[in-house]
C-alpha cells in the first residue's frame, strides 16, 4: 500500500500543464458534456485549473494551502456542472472568479 504525497507545488506543476480552451473548444466541450460525456466534462474542468492555480498564488502563504486547493478545486468543478457554457451571458471565468473568491472566504472561516 503506497502513500501518495501532493504538494501545493505539484498542484502548480499539473495546472500548468494544462490546456486552456478557446471559446470554440469550451462550447464543442460543452455540448459533449451535456449529452454525458465525462472526458469533455474533465477537459474543461482541466482546461480552467491555471486560473484556479493563479488564483492560489496570490493568496496569502498558508501551510495548509493545498487543502485551499482542494477546496477550489471541488469549487471549479461544481461551477462546470452548473454553468451553461453555451449561452454567453457572462464569461466562465468571471463565475468562476467569483466562486474563488467564495471559496477562500470559507476556507478562512472553517
Amino acid at each position: 500500500n503506497k502513500m501518495v504525497s501532493v504538494t501545493i507545488e505539484d498542484f502548480y506543476k499539473k495546472a500548468d500543464s494544462c490546456h486552456v480552451m478557446t471559446r470554440q473548444e469550451e462550447v464543442e466541450c460543452a455540448k459533449k458534456m451535456k449529452d454525458g460525456d465525462m472526458d469533455a466534462r474533465a477537459l474543461l474542468i482541466e482546461s480552467y485549473m491555471p486560473m484556479v492555480a493563479s488564483f492560489l498564488k496570490r493568496q496569502q502563504p498558508d501551510e495548509q494551502k493545498l487543502v485551499l486547493a482542494l477546496y477550489c478545486q471541488q469549487t471549479l468543478e461544481k461551477l462546470v456542472d452548473s454553468f451553461d457554457f453555451l449561452q454567453d451571458s457572462e464569461p466562465f471565468s468571471h463565475r468562476l472568479n467569483w466562486g474563488l473568491r467564495q471559496a477562500a472566504v470559507q476556507y478562512r472561516v472553517r
